[in-house]
């Protein structure tokens, strides 16, 4: 099993990493967002439960459009900024398409061709409480 990840940072965020601004893109007035990376370097964690893992990089392109009005979640407002359940998002229903691959010393993958077919995809922004 191979799993490119950046791993949990010292403060516990998981699974994200910091990307060049020009990466990511929203347009259409919010309504459609791409993102593509290209040669990103991201540690290949191939071995469960243990902190083994060599140098990989991957390449992501993906395009969302939104196809419904803006869907409020959350406690939001209605609780402290700071408080667990202070999640507050606003998303659209998208769909969602593009693919993604990996490489590292002797092994490379490639996605087929995502799409939202079988899952959820949503456009919007969103914040989090202390720690959900």
């Amino acid at each position: 099993m191979h799993d490119f990840n950046p791993g949990i940072t010292p403060n516990g965020l998981f699974w994200t990493m910091e990307i060049p601004p020009e990466s990511f893109v929203v347009r259409r007035g919010g309504r459609g967002a791409r993102l593509r990376l290209r040669n990103a370097p991201v540690p290949d964690t191939f071995f469960f439960a243990n902190n083994v893992s060599v140098a990989a990089e991957i390449d992501v392109d993906l395009n969302w459009i939104a196809r419904s009005d803006v869907i409020t979640r959350g406690n939001g407002t209605s609780v402290p900024p700071d408080a667990p359940d202070a999640y507050l998002g606003e998303m659209r229903d998208a769909t969602c398409r593009g693919r993604a691959d990996g490489r590292e010393t002797g092994f490379a993958m490639r996605s087929s061709w995502l799409t939202e077919e079988g899952f959820v995809a949503f456009l919007g922004h969103s914040r989090n409480g202390v720690y959900l």
